[in-house]
């Protein structure tokens, strides 16, 4: 799985970034830098959503959601083994969808080309982690066991 971007958008913002996340070698990948992109996204629209007077509780939702998403693709970098690693990938996995189902939720507060791009950008995300997972299993001899 390729680990470059060619969303011109998302390179942009890259460079942008202070070398102390650089520098980190979950930067490396792709998964993650997606997510820290929408993260920041998902913090321009709370701003709209607070102004548009939406349920203060879906929108904490929101963000938490999508912030959960990259703090756990780094927390299961950083674990030793490869079962560990596979665990908060899940973890990831399920705060994105959790992520789509608040953005969808939100919806008639956001403007629609807004939330389909976060919409899109989520199902990069999770193909990203699934394809990761599958890698990182197919490597420790792990079977997938969706339940």
């Amino acid at each position: 799985m390729n680990n470059e971007s060619t969303d011109a958008e998302l390179i942009e913002w890259e460079k942008r970034q202070h070398p102390a996340i650089t520098n980190d070698p979950v930067w490396r990948l792709l998964c993650y830098r997606e997510a820290m992109f929408l993260l920041e996204h998902a913090r321009e629209d709370v701003k709209v959503l607070e102004q548009s007077r939406v349920r203060e509780r879906s929108v904490g939702q929101l963000l938490r959601s999508v912030g959960s998403i990259s703090a756990n693709i780094a927390e299961g970098f950083g674990r030793p083994s490869t079962g560990d690693r596979v665990r908060y990938l899940t973890y990831a996995l399920g705060s994105a969808r959790e992520a789509v189902s608040w953005y969808q939720a939100l919806r008639p507060s956001i403007e629609h080309a807004r939330t389909d791009a976060r919409l899109t950008r989520l199902e990069r995300i999770r193909r990203l982690l699934t394809g990761l997972q599958s890698r990182l299993r197919k490597k420790s001899g792990q079977k997938f066991d969706p339940w």
